[in-house]
């Protein structure tokens, strides 16, 4: 939300409801923002987690509520969906676009600040988790509800290092 300096009108493109991850993603957006001031969702709204819905989706989006800031795609084919809305409408940096999960097509958008950022989750620290918890769970030892192995948010200041 510093993007918006605390206050504004964002908006969500989310994936396929009742997948739990992007459920979780869009509650974890959604308690972000309460918390964040006067940073206002003034709408949420389902493109599957597919490109070409996503470019629809913010296209209505755009037409029902001008003067929207930000807006939140809860995976990175959405979030590419709506940057080519954005940019259909010449309005290509006037309108904070994150995505989820660091494609590298998305990594190339913001390198190109046609997206301002995703964020990434670093699949390597899951898949080496869920490894351990296996091994804890074969020798009968306690293991975590929840493990949280982190995520990075992936702007134009740091997306070089993951382009690598």
């Amino acid at each position: 939300m510093r993007a918006l300096g605390g206050k504004g009108k964002v908006a969500v493109i989310r994936g396929v409801m009742g997948v739990a991850t992007q459920e979780d993603r869009l509650a974890g957006f959604l308690a972000g923002i309460a918390a964040a001031g006067a940073v206002r969702c003034v709408a949420v709204q389902p493109a599957n987690s597919e490109r070409v819905l996503g470019m629809g989706v913010m296209e209505n989006m755009l037409t029902s509520h001008p003067g929207l800031n930000a807006v939140f795609a809860t995976n990175d084919q959405m979030a590419l969906g709506a940057m080519e809305a954005i940019a259909a409408r010449r309005m290509t940096g006037r309108i904070v676009l994150v995505g989820f999960d660091a494609t590298r097509e998305a990594l190339r958008a913001i390198e190109a600040r046609t997206m301002s950022a995703t964020i990434a989750q670093h699949p390597e620290r899951i898949g080496a988790r869920a490894v351990e918890e296996a091994v804890k769970a074969a020798r009968r030892q306690p293991q975590e509800k929840f493990a949280d192995t982190g995520t990075t948010l992936i702007t134009r200041d740091n997306v070089a290092g993951f382009l690598r």
